[in-house]
């Protein structure tokens, strides 16, 4: 088949149009600029471009107005500022040795602007720090009513206990002792008549011990409580 002189026909392609001219002797492969499209422009339906999402909004806590009230002057209201721990030690990365870090904010009573996304307590100078807590968001005013304890009560406290426990055990263990040294014949019968009523005498004085540090220890707890005040 004969194409005639000339004829010329395009194959458009991705990055170039390809023109085949064929004659006699003669052929050839010319590459040309592609010319823009106006589909090539417009995006294909489905594949529009995305739109920039707008940038999130700054939510602002506002700041809570406490009124702080205590049993006891020395009683100041805290912030948890952050938490130390012991590190270097797997076993102890478990957050039961972590201790926090408080910065003071008013001493009471008194009135204060807070911020509710903070952890808070009430401790003071010879004082038992109470619980952590988290102020209510209800309200603009909140109101923190702390019962503070001794933290020199609840030293003696827990020296009660332990004190107590120690001389409950050395009583007990006369009690077990004696029968062994009837039976073996170990010193004199008022010997160990002596032992008899020193261990009942030594676990009793015990038990009262413990009694007494347990109450001293428990009575000597701060506690604050959080309510949303009325205007």
């Amino acid at each position: 088949m004969t194409v005639p002189l000339g004829s010329r026909f395009s194959r458009r392609r991705d990055s170039f149009t390809a023109l085949l001219v064929v004659g006699p002797g003669i052929v050839g492969l010319v590459g040309m600029p592609r010319a823009a499209h106006a589909e090539d422009a417009m995006p294909e339906e489905g594949h529009r471009p995305a739109q920039p999402a707008a940038p999130p909004s700054i939510a602002t806590t506002p700041p809570v107005t406490v009124e702080l009230d205590a049993d006891d002057a020395r009683a100041t209201i805290e912030r948890r500022v952050g938490t130390t721990s012991p590190s270097g030690l797997p076993l102890v990365e478990t957050g039961l040795f972590t201790v926090g870090q408080w910065q003071h904010q008013c001493a009471a009573p008194c009135s204060v602007k807070l911020d509710p996304r903070y952890a808070y307590r009430v401790a003071g100078d010879g004082l038992v720090p109470s619980d952590s807590f988290v102020l209510p968001r209800a309200g603009e005013r909140v109101r923190v009513d702390a019962r503070m304890g001794s933290s020199a009560g609840r030293v003696v406290g827990a020296l009660g206990i332990a004190g107590g426990a120690v001389a409950t055990a050395l009583g007990g263990l006369a009690l077990v002792a004696s029968p062994v040294l009837a039976s073996e014949d170990v010193g004199s019968q008022g010997f160990r008549d002596a032992v008899v009523i020193g261990g009942a005498t030594v676990a009793a004085v015990g038990v009262l011990a413990v009694g007494a540090g347990l109450y001293l220890w428990f009575a000597n707890g701060s506690t604050a409580r959080t309510e949303v005040a009325s205007r």
